[in-house]
């Protein structure tokens, strides 16, 4: 279980008080995220609850990481040719830009620790600048960009 998953609740929480989703979807969500496994925020937008951006945004909030618009990203293509497309699928990240020795990167789990280490490690970097994005936003600019 990551941290994001052991925030649902709370994250449904926010989600209910700012008039994004009822109690019955939250309910429902959860629901579908124990059998699925999935992050609660990805699972709603699956349901067809909120959009991604919306549910994302406040999750981003929440976190303090700030969310960043894949489907408005201009992303290095030097970067992209660092980053293998199956590493960036596996760890669920995208590589946007390389300033001085800082990598910035959006990611759907910006607080999985483990695939973070792993990206520094495996591209050679210390310093790391994430964003949020949205899961499936994740996946479709890996396919845009990787073919995957």
């Amino acid at each position: 279980m990551t941290a994001l998953q052991n925030n649902d609740l709370y994250i449904g929480e926010l989600l209910i008080r700012d008039g994004i989703i009822r109690q019955e979807d939250l309910d429902r969500g959860l629901t579908e995220q124990k059998k699925s496994r999935d992050f609660l925020c990805s699972t709603l937008v699956r349901l067809g609850f909120a959009s991604e951006e919306k549910i994302f945004s406040i999750l981003s909030l929440q976190i303090g990481v700030p969310f960043f618009n894949l489907k408005e990203a201009k992303i290095d293509p030097l970067i992209l040719n660092r980053v293998p497309g199956n590493f960036a699928l596996a760890c669920r990240f995208v590589p946007l830009k390389a300033v001085d020795d800082v990598l910035y990167i959006a990611m759907a789990d910006p607080m999985n620790t483990g695939a973070i280490d792993e990206i520094k490690s495996y591209l050679g970097i210390e310093k790391v600048k994430i964003f949020l994005s949205g899961d499936d936003d994740i996946r479709q600019t890996i396919k845009t960009f990787y073919g995957i």
